[in-house]
């Protein structure tokens, strides 16, 4: 697993365009991006935890971070679209989502109640898991291909941007997570 002191000021230089995605993604191996995945997604899973369906739709007035139930399910429906960037960048067979976001912010919902997060959450979670096991060993790694938002991208490119998305979305979680609890 990347160490977040590694891993966070890595994400911050490709996003702030100090460096490219394509360059962030060479930074580590393969293996420790799907590990780092993996165990990211673990603790997002784990951060719903004992919440209740009004701890999951408090939206603060103050804090800029969605609600627990819009950011979990936003990272739910946008995961189709790493799923069929990782299927077209491979040589797998695997069936591509039918649904998938095309544009940010798309999929987050209002107002869910914390055990149906919980189980969309663990239902995608299989899901990608199928996909990334499915794909990481038949894909060319020197395959590249442009993206109007994200530049050059390989198979690890797109691992790391779905690892950024879901480590930018378990801070709004856990910060929300911390307020809803003090505002009950």
């Amino acid at each position: 697993m990347i160490n977040s002191d590694d891993l966070n000021p890595l994400l911050l230089s490709a996003f702030t365009k100090e460096i490219t995605w394509l360059e962030a993604s060479t930074r580590f191996s393969l293996d420790e991006l799907i590990d780092t995945f993996y165990r990211t997604r673990e603790r997002t899973r784990a951060s719903l935890d004992g919440l209740t369906d009004a701890q999951v739709a408090y939206s603060s007035t103050v804090h800029p971070f969605w609600s627990i139930s819009e950011s979990v399910s936003h990272l739910i429906f946008t995961q189709g679209f790493y799923h069929n960037k990782l299927l077209d960048i491979s040589t797998s067979q695997l069936a591509h989502a039918v649904e998938a976001a095309r544009g940010f912010g798309e999929g987050s919902q209002l107002n869910v109640p914390a055990s149906e997060l919980t189980s969309s959450l663990t239902t995608a979670t299989n899901r990608i898991h199928v996909v990334i096991e499915g794909t990481r060993k038949n894909h060319n790694p020197e395959k590249i291909e442009v993206n109007s938002a994200f530049g050059k991208c390989t198979y690890n490119t797109w691992l790391l941007l779905m690892l950024a998305h879901e480590v930018d979305h378990l801070r709004q979680v856990v910060a929300m997570r911390g307020i809803s609890h003090t505002s009950e």
